[in-house]
């Protein structure tokens, strides 16, 4: 055995094993570059920045390098961003400036784009400002943190116009036959198909399906079941905490029907053929799950020659990146039902919706409306809100108002609770008005006669149409009230009013010896002597008729 000795004089060192495991790895592109005046975001868009140059040299340098360094901070989602910066560009090509001071900043924040998103931009200046003094003028940055954020419009979703608010049931249902009619008819292909049905069944926003992957869709065995429990996994979005990357939110889990497995099972199919054309062989069980779930050859053509000749990355070991895959406003405009294609941009290609039962138009459909719309069908179902609220895949309930809001609902569910306690209260005479008692609908019960003791007499006012509540309290007074009282024409209720009128100017009336007033609170009889005055009228109108008739 060979020992390695050594003293504390003459220490000796160990051989050289793996230093270099820890070496920092080689940091992929940037998917945001400068080419020229232009911020290119590759595989999604450019921006023409060529206002900037107006500014100070410097000042010109330090923006292109923190509008990188800033949108690689992982903040605000990359649309977000993007259009901030678009904003500071339009802002600063219509009032040119050196610097941006407060002179700029009053006029940029007059401008709705600018404006409307004060938050991003103010982070970025914030950011700027703290890497690069001289960036921003510091009243300019405390006046635009200051000022007020733009008033938050209603939502036209939650409103009653019905081209913007939530889709009635008929119009729902209108949009599904339609989109299985074009499927049969052949004007439409799987892959236009199964998005539509995705929205029509989860709600899910554009980027959500744009971003889904064939593995999303799963058959894995329930645990302790013999057959299979089928999910699908939406990829998250707007997820508080998430780094705003390519599928970095948590996964929201629903159940699949049959229908929709079967259109997947075809629509994976067609995906496979398209990159096994590109590949020229074969792809291996593991690769097909990295794949889409939506793409196409042009979007697969493009992925390649950017993952070649940007990222200098073997695309055949990259199936699984975002540049495969559609972008959201290709998946939006699928859902709008703006086109039937991908890429068609022409109206020939335009599918048209079916008509709207209120409006007599197409129906307008966008991926907001559609969630506010199955929002509040599952509401109606009885769905709680914290179910609700993780099935449109909230963290908070919170979020769940700004999808949900049905006035209508509400006041049914009110309504039903309180009806019973209610409805000697609202009930009111609707029956009908008796030319003599052989007309009634009792006729032959004298236990449905109503009288009215006046002056010692009883005095017929009418019929009951039916034993209720209100036949065991001080009749006939309650029956004015009641939809199924049948007043004779020509009976005394002016009595009956005269009555009324007497004892709520004795309710009114200050508590006496004797007096009729018991309580210390007056009755209010109101509700009862405007029954008995609409009872009146009605039979003054009716008397009018038969005389006209007679003459």
């Amino acid at each position: 055995m060979n020992l390695i000795m050594t003293t504390l004089e003459e220490p000796i060192a160990f051989p050289s094993l793996d230093l270099n495991r820890t070496t920092q790895p080689q940091a992929e592109p940037s998917e945001l570059v400068w080419k020229g005046d232009t911020l290119k975001w590759i595989g999604i868009g450019n921006l023409n920045c060529s206002a900037f140059k107006v500014l100070a040299p410097e000042a010109y340098r330090s923006l292109r390098a923190h509008v990188i360094s800033f949108a690689q901070s992982g903040k605000y989602a990359s649309q977000t961003w993007f259009m901030a910066i678009a904003a500071i560009h339009r802002s600063l090509a219509a009032h040119p400036t050196r610097e941006f001071d407060l002179g700029w900043i009053v006029n940029a924040i007059t401008r709705p784009g600018f404006h409307s998103r004060k938050s991003t931009i103010v982070s970025f200046f914030m950011y700027w400002h703290d890497r690069y003094p001289h960036a921003i003028t510091s009243d300019a940055l405390q006046f635009l943190v200051r000022s007020l954020p733009k008033r938050k419009r209603t939502s036209k979703v939650l409103s009653d116009d019905p081209e913007e608010s939530w889709l009635t049931d008929l119009e729902y249902d209108a949009l599904i036959r339609c989109t299985w009619d074009n499927y049969d008819r052949g004007h439409t292909g799987t892959q236009i198909t199964l998005m539509r049905l995705l929205s029509l069944q989860y709600a899910r926003r554009p980027i959500q399906i744009a971003q889904l992957k064939i593995g999303d869709f799963r058959d894995d065995p329930a645990t302790g079941a013999s057959s299979s429990e089928r999910r699908i996994h939406f990829p998250g979005a707007k997820d508080q905490g998430a780094k705003q990357n390519f599928r970095d939110s948590k996964e929201e889990v629903h159940p699949v029907a049959d229908h929709l497995w079967d259109l997947f099972q075809i629509q994976k199919q067609d995906v496979k053929a398209l990159f096994e054309q590109q590949l020229g062989s074969p792809l291996t069980e593991p690769e097909l799950k990295q794949l889409p779930a939506f793409t196409s050859g042009k979007q697969i053509d493009q992925a390649i020659n950017t993952l070649s000749e940007h990222y200098r990355a073997n695309w055949r070991a990259r199936l699984d990146h975002r540049l495969f895959h559609l972008e959201d406003v290709k998946v939006s405009r699928v859902l709008k039902w703006a086109t039937n294609t991908l890429g068609d941009y022409s109206k020939q290609g335009k599918p048209t919706p079916p008509l709207s039962h209120r409006t007599g138009r197409p129906i307008r459909v966008n991926a907001t409306r559609m969630r506010h719309t199955r929002a509040r069908q599952l509401a109606r179902l009885g769905t709680t809100k914290h179910v609700l609220s993780f099935w449109l895949g909230h963290t908070s309930e919170k979020s769940l108002a700004a999808y949900y809001n049905d006035p209508a609902e509400v006041a049914r569910q009110i309504n039903d609770a309180m009806k019973g306690a209610l409805a000697p209260i609202a009930m009111a005479f609707t029956g009908r008005l008796l030319d003599d008692e052989s007309q009634a609908t009792r006729a032959n019960d004298p236990e449905s006669t109503l009288e009215f003791a006046a002056q010692r007499d009883l005095k017929n006012v009418g019929k009951c149409g039916k034993h209720s509540f209100c036949s065991t309290t001080s009749v006939p007074i309650p029956c004015y009230r009641c939809k199924m009282f049948e007043p004779l024409v020509y009976a005394p209720h002016e009595e009956v009013l005269y009555a009324l009128v007497k004892r709520q100017t004795e309710e009114d009336a200050m508590i006496k010896i004797g007096g009729a007033r018991k309580l210390l609170a007056p009755i209010d009889l109101g509700p009862d002597i405007r029954a008995v005055q609409a009872c009146i009228a009605r039979c003054n109108a009716r008397k009018a008729e038969l005389e006209a008739n007679h003459d």
